[in-house]
């Protein structure tokens, strides 16, 4: 099973974990790791999360922002570990989605998050209904 690290600045991480474990409950090999204002700190508490999490089939951190600090420190622990992949510009619809997806090979599983992240951002949008006349109650009439 996929390992999975969230990270981000401040409460992000924390966000998410918490509308995860309210939509599917407890996950295991889920951790998250939240940036305060210390890179040393943060690459140090990413490896600890990773290692915690590695199951042998791979680990993936979720960022909140590509070319932000969790991000940089993630993908400069990746450039050393063949088994370690990084997204940035998470969304919980992705990571929701590839929760029952984790027995996949590591990068389908990456090509798997960033489909499902990119089909789940929608702009609402108001459809006008065609009526007899301007008055919708009297729709069918």
């Amino acid at each position: 099973m996929i390992g999975i690290v969230i990270t981000g600045h401040g409460s992000f991480p924390k966000g998410i974990l918490e509308s995860l474990h309210l939509i599917a409950g407890d996950v295991e090999n889920l951790v998250m790791v939240p940036f305060e204002d210390d890179p040393i700190e943060l690459e140090t508490s990413l490896q600890q999360a990773i290692e915690q999490v590695d199951s042998d089939s791979g680990v993936v951190c979720f960022a909140d922002l590509a070319g932000g600090t969790p991000f940089n420190v993630s993908s400069r622990i990746a450039a050393y570990k063949d088994d370690l992949r990084v997204i940035g510009g998470t969304n919980l619809p992705m990571i929701l989605s590839c929760l029952f997806k984790r027995n996949q090979p590591l990068d389908d599983f990456v090509k798997t998050a960033l489909n499902e992240g990119k089909e789940n951002i929608k702009a609402f949008e108001i459809k006008k209904r065609e009526h007899v006349n301007d008055d919708p109650t009297m729709d069918g009439i």
